[in-house]
């Protein structure tokens, strides 16, 4: 079988990997105390910080999570199972946090994260609807 046009460059264990090591780097970041200058963002940027990070997160993971769910399963329930994975990494990365030194866990910052990975699902659900109905010809 020949591949699909929208194969793109990498392989699915690839993509799976890639996805992976983003997820190991953002729990590996974590665990970093705050610097010795006791910089402090200003007020919500560490909170723009979260939503991009975790977005990120959703978008890495979207395409070998769909490409690995049974064939015909709805897009829609793919996002929510991936919903539920990106928000509790970042409920797990906030608890992660309040075990290091000079970092605290933040429910803002947890919800931050939830934000970003509802924000990304929103563009890409949006996105596969745009493919297949301009695909479909209507």
């Amino acid at each position: 079988m020949p591949p699909s046009p929208d194969a793109g460059l990498l392989s699915p264990g690839r993509r799976w990997a890639l996805a992976l090591v983003y997820l190991g780097l953002v729990h590996i970041t974590s665990s970093f105390a705050p610097g010795p200058t006791g910089f402090i963002p200003l007020a919500g940027v560490d909170k723009l910080v979260h939503l991009c990070e975790f977005g990120a997160l959703a978008l890495v993971f979207w395409r070998p999570v769909r490409e690995t769910a049974p064939p015909r399963h709805p897009e829609l329930r793919v996002a929510a199972v991936l919903f539920l994975f990106v928000a509790v990494n970042g409920v797990l990365d906030e608890f992660h946090q309040s075990f290091v030194p000079g970092r605290h866990a933040s429910w803002a910052d947890a919800a931050a994260d939830a934000l970003g990975a509802r924000a990304a699902l929103f563009w890409l659900l949006h996105r596969e609807k745009a493919r297949v109905s301009g695909s479909s010809g209507i």
